[in-house]
């Protein structure tokens, strides 16, 4: 794919920072700013060549995917998984989270699709016979082998049959002759493995967890967001979600002391933070503006509002841990993930600097600043008399330092 061009808005920030550095407590760091890597459809790139491509004919129930009897063509980007001639290009919805519109974005759906269907030797479109995907089922258990506990002898799963997911069949799957792989992620694969008991001579244990690191070390990139008005107005809500990252913060002998960071321009406005555009209209109609008048605040708000965006690393700490308690349930009757979470200084002191910086740059570019941290916000922590507020970014990592205590040889 070709390179996603970036937004109105970067090409004014970059200008107006261009050549500047911020002062931090570590020292001084220069500004770079570089075009974000994308996963998602833009234009094809022609030097990759040709392949074959899948289309889709339609059904009466849907798309029926054929391979085209054309033979060689340019490269074609692999659309929606419903229908291939859907998000084969980004659009700019700029609401990527948490699913493009169109799927022009990568999801798992696509490299599903691209495994479950095969060209066989007579270059025929056909179902892969080694795959079977089986949906509304719900692993939630492992059953360890008496004789071995290195070894999975059955996959326990709730397969739910109703809307509500009240009503479930119980299934089990001989795997004894199998490689069973979790892949469920960092929340749900500790809670199955901690879910996973068995009685050893030395008393009850947990699926490979005798080292007691399963679920711990939780991280997540906690995302600081800072937000205000440009003097000018540079149409954000246009393009991805991000065109442009300031690359100046991912490292460097700082990281001693506080935590590294990437900070993206966002192009999504004040919708984050604020809830905006919905939030604008509700404060100039309660400042009782109607009509000409509200519609043209409105234009001059939306279209100044710029977003930037720290995404903090974490360190590893295992009192940051995924746990499971039978008191809580869901609807299938499977306990849910307990979750212990907290900030070190190492983190917070992170996002002093951080907004130090934002503060910086805001200045140089003429930015109102309109960012608020309260202690109603969700996640919100107090360093050095002052207050910082976050959000989850959903990187979730962690949970499976997955080990066996050897014998000393």
């Amino acid at each position: 794919m070709e390179e996603i061009p970036q937004s109105y808005m970067d090409h004014k920030i970059i200008e107006g920072l261009k050549g500047t550095s911020v002062k931090l407590s570590s020292g001084e760091i220069h500004l770079m700013m570089v075009p974000s890597p994308q996963g998602r459809n833009s234009v094809p790139n022609p030097k990759y060549g040709k392949t074959k491509i899948i289309k889709a004919e339609p059904k009466d129930s849907g798309y029926q995917l054929v391979l085209d009897s054309s033979g060689k063509e340019e490269y074609k980007a692999l659309g929606s998984v419903w229908n291939p001639y859907m998000g084969e290009r980004c659009e700019g919805n700029a609401s990527c989270v948490p699913i493009c519109p169109v799927q022009a974005k990568y999801n798992a759906l696509k490299t599903l699709k691209k495994a479950l269907y095969k060209v066989n030797d007579n270059d025929n479109l056909s179902r892969n016979p080694f795959m079977q995907i089986q949906a509304q089922s719900v692993v939630y258990r492992l059953s360890i082998d008496p004789n071995d506990n290195h070894k999975v002898s059955k996959v326990h799963l709730r397969r739910y049959i109703s809307k509500e997911k009240t009503d479930f069949v119980e299934e089990s799957i001989d795997t004894s002759d199998a490689v069973v792989i979790l892949a469920a992620n960092a929340f749900e694969n500790p809670k199955i493995l901690l879910n996973s008991r068995y009685t050893t001579s030395d008393g009850v244990k947990t699926a490979a967890n005798s080292s007691d690191q399963v679920g711990r070390n939780l991280m997540d990139h906690m995302v600081m967001l800072t937000w205000g008005l440009f003097p000018e107005p540079v149409y954000p809500y246009r393009g991805p979600g991000s065109t442009t990252n300031i690359s100046s913060f991912r490292d460097g002998e700082f990281r001693k002391d506080f935590s590294a960071w990437i900070s993206p321009l966002d192009n999504w406005g004040w919708g984050w933070p604020a809830f905006s555009p919905g939030s604008d209209v509700a404060y100039f109609i309660k400042e009782k503006q109607f009509g000409a008048e509200l519609r043209e605040n409105l234009t001059d708000r939306l279209s100044k509002q710029v977003l930037f965006h720290f995404e903090i690393e974490q360190l590893p700490n295992p009192n940051n841990r995924v746990t499971i308690n039978d008191e809580y349930l869901d609807v299938l009757g499977i306990p849910r993930p307990v979750i212990h979470y907290e900030l070190t200084e190492y983190e917070m002191k992170a996002m002093e600097q951080a907004k130090d910086a934002s503060d910086q740059m805001f200045k140089r570019l003429n930015i109102k600043d309109f960012t608020k941290y309260t202690a109603e916000d969700k996640n919100s922590v107090i360093y050095n008399g002052e207050r910082y507020s976050y959000n989850g970014a959903g990187h979730i990592v962690g949970t499976h330092r997955m080990a066996l205590k050897l014998k000393n040889p």
